[in-house]
């Protein structure tokens, strides 16, 4: 099972809806096995980050951002609605679910 992790500064309301509306996505697309989704809070992302499989970042990326060693994604999408389809499949092929 892969962990995508979600975050946001108090890892409550964006991150928590963000994780909401990708967790939903993949059991629509029948994926929900493969991968799962969790919100954290900004202050706690360096710990989470050794556990996880895929990075959503929901604040905005400057160029000069931390690096990772797993993959991150900018998840604005989700919150905007425009470009989340190509978002998602984004996060479909670096997980390698289907």
């Amino acid at each position: 099972m892969k962990l995508i992790i979600v975050a946001c500064g108090g890892g409550i309301a964006t991150s928590a809806t963000v994780a909401t509306k990708i967790n939903d996505k993949l059991r629509e697309l029948k994926l929900s096995s493969k991968a799962k989704v969790e919100a954290v809070d900004i202050k706690s992302l360096d710990t989470h980050i050794s556990t996880a499989d895929l990075y959503v970042s929901i604040t905005p990326m400057a160029k000069k951002s931390k690096e990772y060693s797993i993959p991150t994604v900018n998840g604005i999408s989700f919150l905007t609605g425009v470009g989340s389809e190509d978002t998602m499949n984004q996060i479909i092929e670096l997980l390698d679910l289907k």
